[in-house]
């Protein structure tokens, strides 16, 4: 008895040499392992929208596979739902058709879909279980069709599943419906899954034609439109070898022509809409007349000149790259073209599901001397990427992640894409994402030295470049600043906090202080209420209380008095004076005042007491907190004997608690001990005491600041801090080393170059570990990133950070807002910066695709139509755990590629549901 022909694999026969034996089973252990009938069936039937598609057997088929395919519906999406009878252990012993035939009764009543199709599987087909006869049974119950798909997984390979679905759908759906009416010009497209919207990349050109495609198995399918396929003039087959017995039967009962045809590239788009062409133009009658003919041909001119126009700057960055392709079907030959299309060269290509005609036609298109692939397994893939060391790899989703981990971009063009790849958007779409892949600026920094393979003279001169940050910084020249500055005279929705929060927020840092602002009473209410929201804690400040007598004849008596009154009754270890706008406008002379107060008070002398000038007109939250950290350095280290191995930190005021909590154990790691001025890691952190203190609780004590002068270097986290450790080493003579940003794959090496210069010690493996876990993130996510535009409006040296990480991430930056004017923001990559408020934000963040700002920047995004908003800087109050977050290092920068990613990614998700809703 002769076998039925989705069975026949000719290729085997025909098999000729240096040609990959395609009908070649996989080997136990081989590591080629393809995908199974049942799969196969699944590919092609699934994305029928409108159907149950119910899986019969163990968790493992179901569980495994419902949803994982990218197939799009303009409609129903009931066919993303899984479905499976999840025989268990008494099922599979005693037999599992009556549980079947009730899940088919129940799921009928309770969805009431177009069809039910129902899939056998390995178990349940050993088991004996007669999945045919169940359907036959449950058909007399209900309303709709219910199709058996018996395709166990060990059957076959994927290419026999296929034609198993392609059976099934002759059998029991073609031909079983009329459609209102025909046309001349009426198509089928066989093998069009509508893979990331493919299908609606081709529909908009046949509709210019006046092409009808009457039905498309299965992209996007309605099963009431399937039922009337053999009503067509014409099947074309598009990129699916394993449906060819389908047309063939179509053909041979309705006496339907078919041609098989790719969509990606301009040059197999012309072609098939050509074939297309001539042959509705041959059965419609009008060959002589060359009706459709000619529109294609307009057609054709037309496209092709606005898309050669639209990819002339991406082939200008890719022509000369250098590719690996390897995936299935007849994909292949029809990628090389596309790739050829942008002057990609192809250096070895490889498939596993096409046929030897299909491997004759990828082979002529490409150079003589290109490589085919004809190991398949992860060694065999991997040799090839080192032999021939490409500048990208095209490939399936499952070579995706090997390809990574090489560190060489890679695109995916299989079913887990997100972007449609067909006609002649898709042909700019393509270029443009293979652009974004290739040319993204993670791979010069994932591919350079790590810190500990380069040579002395390399990390020699990087940490020279961090122990000359200061100077450099504090000498740039702010004249010729292309940095804006606000011309309104109105500021709506501030993104400034005021200098005195700053401070504050730097005395907190410092164990058992209070902080003492010089104004009025409502300034520190204000303060108090802005911290606690963000910090979810309290707040230990006080205030002078100014009134208007004291703002008419001076503060000096007020301020004395306070200063007495906050040691008398709380007995902080140091007192923190932080002026206001209106004490500095009244010309109060804070620093004369302390010293009468010494004078006057000689029994708190004990008490340091520490003046930071933080006018509500000079600066912002970053500034204050920079005043306040350089008084504390100025007036309370001591010199001494150099502590072996102590270093100074002093992180800006932009870092969170678990930050700096970071930053300290990433220099513990070093054997060096961090000494962290101001320590907010301890006292903001969000932990309960055994007692509540009105004090500052958890900083950096007295005793450990007073042994600043002592350390052997200083290192400052942000660019404002700069001036604070140029105190420190002009007073005690120790060096040291600036970095704008710790967030980041080359800043964080940056980082850990001079702790190790400065420990003598190697970079430890746990934070090499960390580094590689970073790019792995990094390459995961970096097709989130890609040319997404970004519109920031935060504190100046928290806006460097995200600048720089964002746009080497591969981020366009829309407009970059400071809170304040300084020095460092004309180094970053947008051509628009300048000093603004959040309304300046929802002004120029039009069709962005995420801000960042603070809290407050939620209204801007709202009215924005909803933009995503990335919360960062202070304060941050309609989110918990703020203080938590944790962006530097290896480890934070992780963090952070994943947020982000996750929030671009949920935003496109949401955009595609919106756009076929």
């Amino acid at each position: 008895m002769a076998k039925p022909d989705y069975y026949d694999v000719t290729e085997c026969e025909t098999h000729d040499a240096g040609a990959p034996k395609f009908c070649k089973k996989s080997e136990p252990g081989e590591g080629t392992e393809r995908s199974c009938a049942y799969d196969g069936a699944r590919v092609v039937l699934m994305p029928i929208t409108d159907v149950i598609h119910l899986v019969h057997g163990p968790i493992a088929c179901a569980g495994n596979s419902w949803d994982n395919r990218g197939a799009r519906s303009s409609d129903s999406q009931l066919y993303r739902r899984g479905f499976t009878t999840e025989m268990l252990e008494n099922d599979v012993i005693f037999g599992g058709e009556k549980k079947l035939y009730k899940a088919i009764l129940e799921l009928a009543e309770r969805y009431k879909p177009k069809a039910i199709f129902v899939y056998a599987t390995c178990v349940t087909a050993m088991t004996g279980d007669d999945v045919e006869a169940v359907c036959t049974a449950a058909q007399e119950k209900v309303a709709m069709p219910i199709i058996p798909v018996n395709t166990p997984g060990f059957i076959g390979d994927k290419n026999i599943g296929n034609r198993l679905a392609g059976e099934v759908l002759f059998k029991y759906v073609i031909g079983t419906a009329e459609p209102e009416y025909t046309t001349d010009y009426d198509i089928n497209l066989i093998g069009e899954y509508n893979i990331a919207g493919d299908l609606w990349g081709m529909l908009p050109l046949f509709d210019k034609l006046g092409i009808r495609v009457l039905s498309c198995f299965s992209g996007d399918a309605k099963f009431e439109d399937l039922r009337y396929a053999h009503r067509a003039k014409l099947n074309v087959i598009i990129c699916s070898k394993s449906l060819t017995n389908l047309a063939k039967k179509m053909q041979k009962t309705y006496g339907m022509p078919y041609l098989e045809e790719s969509f990606y590239g301009m040059t197999d788009v012309a072609k098939a809409l050509r074939d297309i062409a001539r042959e509705l133009d041959n059965v419609s009658g009008g060959l002589e007349k060359r009706v459709m003919q000619e529109r294609v041909e307009r057609l054709i001119e037309e496209e092709e000149a606005r898309c050669r126009e639209l990819i002339a700057p991406y082939r200008a960055r890719l022509e000369g790259k250098r590719a690996v392709l390897f995936t299935g079907g007849v994909k292949t030959w029809s990628m090389v073209n596309a790739l050829a299309e942008l002057g990609v060269e192809i250096l070895a290509a490889g498939t596993q599901n096409s046929t030897l005609e299909d491997f004759y036609r990828m082979k002529a298109l490409m150079h003589k001397d290109a490589r085919i692939i004809d190991d398949t397994s992860t060694a065999g893939l991997l040799s090839v990427m080192y032999e021939k060391m490409p500048d990208l790899i095209v490939a399936g989703g499952k070579t995706k992640f090997l390809a990574l981990k090489t560190k060489t971009p890679f695109l995916d063009i299989n079913h887990g894409r997100s972007h449609p790849y067909a006609g002649y958007d898709g042909m700019v779409t393509f270029a443009k994402q293979l652009d974004l892949t290739v040319n993204n600026p993670i791979w010069p920094v994932l591919n350079a030295k790590a810190p500990w393979e380069k040579s002395d003279a390399e990390l020699n001169a990087d940490v020279a470049l961090a122990a000359g940050h200061s100077t450099a910084h504090l000498n740039e020249d702010m004249k010729e600043s292309r940095v804006k500055v606000p011309t309104k005279n109105a500021t709506v929705n501030p993104q400034k906090n005021s200098p005195a929060l700053g401070a504050t927020l730097a005395y907190l840092g410092i164990d058992q202080m209070l902080g003492l602002l010089h104004g009025a009473q409502g300034c520190s209410t204000f303060i108090r209420l802005q911290l606690s929201r963000h910090f979810k804690e309290s707040i230990a400040l006080n205030s002078t209380s100014m009134s208007e007598d004291t703002a008419i004849f001076g503060g000096w008596e007020n301020l004395k008095k306070g200063i007495k009154r906050v040691i008398e009754k709380f007995g902080p270890q140091v007192v923190g004076v932080m002026t206001s706008g209106l004490t500095e406008t009244m010309g109060d002379d804070v620093r004369s005042a302390i010293v009468h107060f010494r004078q006057e008070n000689p029994e708190f002398a004990h008490v340091p007491v520490i003046h930071a000038s933080t006018p509500d007109y000079c600066g912002s939250m970053q500034e204050g907190y920079a005043a306040a950290v350089e008084a504390i350095v100025a007036t309370i280290p001591e010199g001494g004997e150099k502590i072996k191995g102590q270093v100074t930190i002093l992180p800006g005021c932009h870092l969170t608690p678990a930050d700096v909590e970071e930053v300290a154990e990433i220099c513990e790691a070093f054997g060096l001990t961090p000494l962290v001025i101001p320590d907010i890691s301890n006292a903001l952190d969000g932990h309960i005491d055994e007692t509540v203190s009105p004090l500052s609780v958890g900083g950096v004590t007295l005793d450990k600041v007073r042994l600043a002068g002592r350390s052997e270097a200083t290192l400052y986290l942000g660019d404002s801090l700069a001036k604070a450790a140029e105190i420190l080493k002009e007073n005690f003579a120790i060096p040291c080393y600036g970095f704008t940003s710790i967030t980041g794959l080359a800043e964080t090496d940056s980082l850990m170059e001079t702790l190790s210069a400065i420990a003598g010690r190697p970079v430890p493996e746990k934070l090499r570990r960390w580094r590689s876990r970073l790019m792995d993130a990094m390459v995961d996510c970096h097709y989130q990133f890609g040319l997404k535009r970004i519109s920031l409006a935060l504190e100046a040296d928290l806006l460097k950070t995200m600048t720089l990480f964002l746009a080497g991430m591969g981020c366009r930056i829309q407009a970059a807002i400071s809170a304040t004017r300084v020095r460092g923001l004309d180094r970053l990559p947008t051509d628009n910066i300048f000093v603004g408020d959040l309304e300046d934000l929802e002004n120029s963040a039009q069709g962005s695709d995420l801000l960042v700002a603070n809290s407050n920047g939620r209204q801007a995004a709202a009215r924005l139509g909803g933009i995503p908003l990335l919360r960062a800087g202070l304060p941050v109050f309609d989110r918990l755990g703020a203080h938590q977050k944790m962006y530097v290092g290896y480890r934070g920068t992780m963090n952070l590629v994943f947020e982000t990613a996750t929030i671009f990614q949920a935003n496109a998700k949401e955009a595609q549901k919106l756009a076929h809703n």
